[in-house]
């Protein structure tokens, strides 16, 4: 039996994106040519691999069965002829990143205005981070790399340490615990979540299960500055990371009069971890723009090390 691999690259984008048009797209080939791969590709594996919905499609578990082995070999097969060396002023690669809300503000720009000035040929996508998500965008293949939380990770996710935090308590002028801000009165009041997965819990309700309490949540939203923006105008609580109220809500935080306080109770580091996966792990090009994002997002080991 004859292998083309160009059926397993059109196999592994249409994997990649759940749609023949958009795989098409990201191999700049007709999506009758893409249409025609998986044809053949079907009949070399026997299988349907995919199936149509109204989405687009979604994989046969034959194709989910062979899916992590070709995936692999795939990037096994790039990395093994790509270039020695990057050249970031000629080379027009893309880039695919994840990043959380509290930096994202910053970091979105940050990134992009600084590749385009280093390397102007290249191209960068970001994507709406949760955790699962990016560890998901990261297997698969559609993301090379993310910045988050990342309280566990897989054995074959690269990670480097970026900066460390802590959670403050933020509320509007005149509220009334602003004073007297113990463990009881930040309980007894009602809360701002933030949480892009939308989930009622954050690490905030980890920490106050450990002292055996609980608190009621009002509002889960997905971004701080909402959570600001509602705390301005009410009774409620929110706490969100210091390193957010003195970057992109100091703005916020002025126009309102906000103020923050410490929270009434012991609370762990947050630690922003910079994740890619094994198969990226030696690439030039990737290695070159992981750089750039921990320049954009991090701060020196130094700083870490005194901040620990």
């Amino acid at each position: 039996m004859r292998l083309d691999l160009n059926l397993l690259v059109v196999i592994e984008a249409i994997m990649l994106e759940r749609n023949v048009t958009r795989a098409a797209a990201s191999l700049s080939m007709s999506q009758p040519a893409v249409s025609n791969a998986l044809r053949r590709a079907r009949k070399l594996t026997r299988d349907q691999l995919f199936l149509k919905v109204a989405e687009g499609v979604q994989p046969t578990s034959r194709m989910m069965a062979i899916w992590p082995e070709l995936h692999r070999s795939l990037a096994v097969i790039r990395a093994s002829i790509a270039p020695e060396q990057f050249d970031p002023r000629s080379d027009p690669t893309s880039f695919r990143i994840a990043i959380t809300d509290s930096l994202a503000a910053e970091a979105v720009s940050g990134i992009t205005l600084k590749l385009r000035s280093m390397s102007p040929y290249a191209r960068v996508a970001f994507s709406f981070h949760t955790n699962a998500n990016s560890l998901e965008g990261i297997d698969r293949g559609t993301l090379d790399c993310a910045v988050g939380m990342f309280p566990s990770l897989p054995r074959d996710i690269h990670v480097q340490g970026l900066r460390t935090d802590h959670y403050i308590c933020v509320m509007r002028p005149g509220h009334a615990v602003a004073d007297d801000m113990n463990l009881d009165r930040f309980v007894a009041a009602s809360h701002v979540l933030v949480t892009p997965s939308g989930i009622d819990l954050g690490v905030v309700d980890g920490w106050l299960s450990l002292h055996g309490r609980t608190r009621t949540i009002a509002a889960v939203v997905n971004h701080f500055a909402d959570a600001l923006r509602i705390v301005a105008g009410s009774d409620l609580l929110t706490c969100v990371p210091n390193g957010f109220m003195n970057g992109p809500g100091r703005a916020l935080a002025a126009q309102h009069g906000l103020i923050c306080r410490e929270i009434p109770f012991e609370t762990e580091k947050l630690i922003y971890k910079l994740i890619w996966h094994e198969r990226l792990d030696t690439h030039p090009a990737h290695q070159w723009f992981r750089s750039l994002v921990a320049d954009v997002c991090g701060v020196s080991s130094a700083a870490m090390e005194q901040d620990n």
